[in-house]
């Protein structure tokens, strides 16, 4: 009967005791303790066998069971092998002589999944003090044993982390006194950490201690991790570099009690970031500063001169023709050049100035603390004479030389950018007369300069617009006055500033590879027209063709010429390609190059022949026909003997090799006779005719076509 009251429900207990008032209260009283248990805490009742008499609904709920499938059974459904039998046995010793148990019990659910329960059995007496039943209660801890657990492998983790990580773990105090250190040290550091000391400070480079005295405090006072990174010295003496995270270990009190510092040997990757670092700031090929690295000392040094009212100067140089020299005898040598004169150049300037290469063949330096002028021109002709030393690479000898535009601080500007930009504006005016020199700035080069942009502009909207024209100059038998060919001339037609000559934009074309539309322009249209005079009837004329540098290089270039004959019908033998010898650098690509277009049956002639030192030495190895002499042994040939001598000396080898010849410049009748004197049977110049449009030079042809020759100097 006693077994039964714990199975009846409220309604029921008010029924059995309703002629009995305080019984009644009492069980009421009962009554809402049973509920609130049954709420709150996992109940159970077994008898003294250990067989279950009552399961409440939290019971039920946490065990998965019904309460008709726990009901009978032996209370070993629920944790029969999960504790060691010693554990049972004193639990039963216990309450078996009425005490009451307490204790932590795994128990199996009947899905198979574990839980744990923090249980307390109390047993129930009967008159003679023995237990009959007993009720446990229970409260779900399975959260609470899982943290436990994980904790515990937490701990066996990270003790085995410790045991035999590579990082340098270890814990200290407020003075940075040791409180653990982990075997790792000892690899590290060189020795047993018996001998590592009380402290981590005497194994910190003397430089870095107050890094790390400092953060010790910090992570003390803030209680916040830190991250910092510092160097140790090792036993052996050497310096290593350390990262290290400093973890403050905080109290329930929320005081720091210790620091937890895990540092990491990071020396390969400092060295790599100086690398890196280094890689960013100077250039791969010379070493040298890099753009970065010298507009920044650049404003560091203007700060400082602006500050003490001191004066400095940037220059900008370019290696003269290191692009010939790329062509001629390859990448591998230019660059051997530019290490060269990086290293001449950082040799001439002093201690406290930069020498930087910008790239390519350009190269600037800043001279801090100049007095002015004079001092700047000190420098720079010691510069241009040790570049100028000659230098000997892969069995030839080569000279360097440097174009250089310099901007004074603060005359020209005050700031790096504008400096930079006007030292640049000083040395294109350079490079725009010949080269191999230098300049200061003058405001007057930013006019000259704005003047070449807008002229680049307009170069390449008339490219695009077709706002050119051919002029063609003839060519004529000195003795005879005989038409013997023309040269086909290009002319920039402006719509608002009319003609502009040749010497004005081509070599804007030339740097900007304008050059390889507009030459392929020309071509195609003195080969047209040449073809429609002799399909109306004049007799057949050579007519000239200039061909610059770049395409001379053109790799396509012979697929190019042989497309424009075919186009416009001419035949290949009435076009000649004029080149300069100045051009014939790289020698052996251009006489490969010139021989396959010589082939097709098209000529070629070397113009402005003479003006170069090396003339002679290569014109026998050239696939030629032609030579025109350079005007500037014509102009005094009927009043200079050396001039005389020259032309004859040409002409002579011309012979030899069965060549033409051909002089430029023809303005008189005294030069007519002294170039017939020295064996040149042809001239070309004003004295014949000037350049003339294509309307006008078809007038020519017709006066020339009826008089069958034209008198040497009548137009």
């Amino acid at each position: 009967m006693k077994s039964e009251l714990f199975s009846l429900d409220v309604t029921e207990w008010d029924g059995l005791f309703q002629t009995n008032d305080r019984l009644k209260a009492v069980m009421r009283e009962l009554a809402d303790v049973k509920y609130a248990l049954d709420q709150s805490a996992i109940v159970a009742i077994t008898d003294r066998r250990g067989t279950i008499l009552y399961a409440n609904e939290q019971f039920c709920k946490i065990s998965g069971y019904a309460a008709e499938e726990l009901i009978g059974q032996d209370h070993r459904i629920l944790n029969s092998g999960l504790h060691p039998k010693e554990f049972f046995a004193e639990m039963w010793a216990t309450i078996g002589s009425g005490r009451i148990w307490r204790g932590e019990v795994r128990n199996r659910a009947k899905d198979g999944s574990y839980y744990w329960v923090d249980t307390t059995i109390v047993p129930f007496l009967d008159e003679d003090g023995k237990s009959y039943q007993y009720v446990s209660i229970r409260n779900d801890i399975s959260g609470r044993k899982q943290m436990e657990e994980e904790l515990k492998r937490s701990e066996e983790k990270y003790r085995l982390i410790t045991e035999n990580t590579t990082d340098l773990i270890s814990v200290v105090d407020r003075e940075g006194h040791f409180l653990y250190l982990s075997p790792s040290h000892e690899a590290v550091l060189g020795c047993k950490t018996g001998q590592v000391g009380s402290s981590l400070l005497p194994w910190i480079v003397e430089d870095d201690r107050e890094i790390m005295s400092e953060a010790i405090q910090h992570a003390f006072s803030s209680r916040k991790s830190r991250q910092i990174e510092y160097r140790l010295c090792t036993a052996a003496r050497q310096e290593i570099w350390v990262e290290t995270t400093i973890n403050p270990v905080i109290t329930a009190a929320g005081t720091v009690r210790k620091l937890v510092l895990v540092s990491r040997d990071v020396t390969e990757r400092k060295k790599s970031e100086q690398t890196i670092h280094h890689l960013a700031y100077h250039d791969t090929l010379t070493d040298l500063p890099n753009r970065r690295l010298f507009v920044q000392y650049l404003s560091k040094e203007l700060s400082q001169a602006k500050r003490v009212g001191s004066k400095l100067a940037v220059l900008f140089l370019d290696l003269d023709r290191l692009k010939d020299i790329n062509d001629a005898w390859g990448h591998d040598v230019g660059d051997l050049i530019l290490i060269e004169a990086a290293k001449r150049l950082k040799g001439c300037i002093r201690n406290h100035d930069m020498v930087a290469r910008l790239g390519g063949d350009e190269f600037t330096i800043v001279l801090t603390s100049v007095s002015g002028k004079e001092e700047v021109e000190s420098i720079v002709h010691r510069l241009q004479s040790l570049l100028q030393k000659p230098l000997v690479l892969a069995g030839q000898t080569f000279t360097l030389s440097m174009s250089i535009g310099i901007a004074l601080y603060p005359q020209d500007g005050v700031e790096a950018d504008d400096l930079l930009k006007r030292a640049d504006t000083a040395l294109y005016v350079v490079k725009s007369r010949g080269r191999n020199s230098y300049e200061f700035f003058d405001p007057t080069m930013e006019a000259k300069t704005l003047e070449r942009i807008l002229m680049e502009n307009e170069l390449r909207k008339a490219i695009n617009q077709g706002h050119f024209d051919i002029y063609y100059q003839p060519k004529t038998d000195l003795a005879t006055g005989k038409l013997t060919g023309m040269e086909a001339l290009v002319r920039w037609i402006h719509p608002e500033l009319g003609v502009i000559p040749p010497n004005r934009f081509i070599p804007i074309a030339e740097e900007t590879g304008m050059i390889i539309e507009l030459g392929e322009w020309i071509l195609r249209q003195a080969c047209r027209q040449n073809k429609e005079w002799q399909n109306e009837g004049f007799p057949p004329l050579k007519v000239s063709v200039n061909l610059s540098a770049r395409q001379l290089h053109q790799k396509n270039l012979t697929e190019v010429i042989e497309t424009i004959l075919k186009e416009t019908g001419l035949e290949p033998k009435w076009l000649e390609l004029e080149i300069t010898e100045s051009i014939l650098v790289k020698l052996d690509e251009a006489i490969d190059t010139l021989q396959a277009v010589r082939q097709s049956g098209v000529q070629i002639s070397i113009d402005d022949f003479g003006t170069g030192y090396n003339s002679f030495s290569y014109i026998k190895h050239l696939p030629i026909d032609t030579i025109k002499i350079d005007s500037s042994f014509i102009q005094d040939i009927h009043q200079n003997q050396e001039s005389q001598a020259i032309v004859k000396a040409i002409v002579t080898i011309a012979e030899s090799l069965n060549l033409n010849v051909i002089a430029e410049g023809v303005e008189l009748l005294d030069q007519v006779a002294a170039l017939s004197e020295n064996g040149c049977d042809q001239g070309q110049g004003y004295l014949f005719s000037k350049p003339l449009p294509t309307k006008d030079f078809k007038q020519y042809l017709q006066t020339v076509h009826h008089y069958g020759e034209k008198p040497i100097g009548i137009n």
